[in-house]
């Protein structure tokens, strides 16, 4: 290195030796101009002994060829590379190169500021592994991850979904690329979306798990349940941000609705079973007492229907009855109950129904009964009782005195509407 003069030698410790980073200064044909103590150290070497190597001899990345071409296209606009070092024990650091390219005493050198980047690549490297680990635990997990943002301001946004998003909703990342809430939230059934916003509100002001169950209209066009649970946490902006799973439960839904609707039909005709049936009459009696509404049951049972079992076999007398209630169902209102009262017995509960009317309702049933031609029996009649809802009657008398209008029916002769006033 040419000698330099006193106050040259004052302005290189400046600029080198206290300098908080790693500097080298490089000829054009790759010697060392000057190395400050600091890159030494970080390459293991003492000034003196890098002062009498080529920067090949601790480069990995590059040829001798490519160095010396890069050597001379540096200029001064600060270029950054990115290369790997050998240190003078043999081991290896990541490091970036920021480059700058002058004149000095008639001289082409090339500055550079070293940085040994081992630790943050090996850090990064880490965090795209464990990215790429936690993508793919997310991709096997049923349903979809998910992490949803209220800010101070109100806005809505999901700042992430994994890819079971694309399943459970029909929907691609691409249309989820967006801050903005739709189109997720405009999935939900309106019906469910503000019992969403009520829970959501309650988890963000407590900071309580969110839990709730709603319902989507999929990609495909179809309803699915989803079931959402997450725990939220307030950032340091004040924002709340829930992170949780959403899981697609339509299954488990249909098959609790299916228990439930066992639980309440009759297995045979589909209508309400006796404890159902018996549970709405409670019900409807209290709703009419409270409103001082007029309420009528009507009790019918087929007329001789042992002997069509008998006479033709139990798969045709079921065949029957299935078409007797298919008969009064069409022939009633939606908002009127109809039920299995037990064998071939079975209950027509009126709401908002005077006495006259429901005889005329009865009357309707027995004429659409009798006049129908049943497959391999032929014609059947049912006979029917009605009675009307007395002041501070229980459902125990109400369908006793139904009970004796129907054996008043059958006692006159069968195929007739009969009525037990109170």
């Amino acid at each position: 290195m040419p000698a330099i003069t006193k106050d040259e030698s004052i302005l290189w410790t400046a600029l080198f030796e206290q300098s908080g980073d790693a500097m080298v200064v490089l000829r054009q044909d790759g010697s060392v101009y000057r190395a400050n103590r600091r890159y030494a150290e970080m390459l293991g070497y003492t000034p003196d002994e890098m002062n009498a190597l080529s920067v090949w001899d601790w480069d990995t990345r590059f040829s001798k060829e490519v160095l010396l071409e890069m050597l001379v296209a540096v200029d001064n606009s600060g270029a950054h590379i990115d290369t790997q070092q050998r240190r003078k024990d043999g081991t290896f650091i990541e490091v970036e190169l920021s480059n700058n390219g002058a004149e000095y005493k008639g001289e082409k050198l090339v500055f550079c500021i070293v940085r040994d980047t081992t630790a943050r690549n090996a850090t990064e490297k880490n965090l795209r592994q464990s990215e790429e680990r936690l993508q793919r635990i997310a991709s096997q997990i049923p349903g979809a991850l998910y992490q949803y943002r209220i800010a101070p301001d109100g806005t809505r946004s999901f700042p992430y979904f994994s890819e079971g998003i694309i399943a459970l909703g029909g929907l691609t990342l691409e249309q989820l690329s967006g801050s903005d809430t739709d189109p997720v939230m405009s999935r939900i059934l309106p019906e469910d979306a503000v019992d969403i916003e009520t829970k959501a509100q309650k988890s963000a002001s407590a900071l309580t798990q969110f839990h709730t169950e709603f319902r989507i209209r999929h990609g495909d066009g179809s309803i699915r349940w989803i079931e959402a649970r997450s725990t939220p946490a307030k950032e340091a902006d004040g924002s709340i941000l829930w992170t949780g799973i959403l899981l697609d439960i339509t299954q488990r839904m249909e098959a609790e609705e299916k228990v439930r609707t066992m639980a309440i039909t009759d297995g045979l005709t589909g209508i309400n079973n006796r404890q159902e049936f018996s549970r709405l009459l409670d019900k409807e009696i209290e709703r009419a007492i409270r409103y001082n509404t007029p309420l009528t049951l009507v009790m019918y049972d087929l007329d001789h229907f042992k002997l069509v079992n008998d006479r033709f076999g139990h798969d045709t007398g079921d065949d029957v009855l299935r078409t007797v209630v298919k008969l009064t169902n069409d022939n009633i209102r939606s908002t009127d109950f109809h039920g299995r009262w037990g064998g071939e017995e079975f209950m027509v509960l009126l709401p908002q129904t005077t006495l006259e009317a429901a005889l005329d309702v009865a009357e309707k049933l027995r004429l659409a009964v009798a006049g129908h031609q049943f497959s391999h029996v032929g014609t059947v009649t049912a006979s029917y009782g009605v009675a009307e809802l007395a002041p501070q009657e229980n459902a125990r008398s109400l369908a006793q005195r139904v009970d004796e209008a129907l054996y008043r029916a059958k006692d006159r002769g069968r195929n007739r509407v009969e009525v037990y006033e109170a």
